[in-house]
């Protein structure tokens, strides 16, 4: 019988959590955290960060295609004027 893992896997984030982000935070308070689990700490949250900033530039990115052409006649206006 062959067992079969999940290729993708879900990894709740410490902000989607408020529970979790308030645990950690008073574990790390009360010195409860090795350095080596500050170590893992950190690089988990510079990861969701890094992961953070790109869904952010990527809906960004949609906005600005979304808004590009309803600001087209606004633009052309500024220009008219201007010359």
């Amino acid at each position: 019988m062959m067992t079969s893992t999940p290729i993708i896997t879900y990894t709740p984030r410490f902000c989607d959590n408020e529970t979790i982000a308030n645990k950690l935070i008073f574990q790390v308070r009360t010195g409860q955290l090795t350095p080596d689990d500050m170590d893992g700490l950190q690089d988990r949250c510079r990861t969701e960060l890094h992961e953070l900033r790109q869904e952010l530039n990527t809906l960004l990115g949609e906005l600005r295609a979304w808004l590009a052409p309803k600001q087209l006649p606004h633009e052309n206006v500024e220009q008219a004027s201007a010359a």
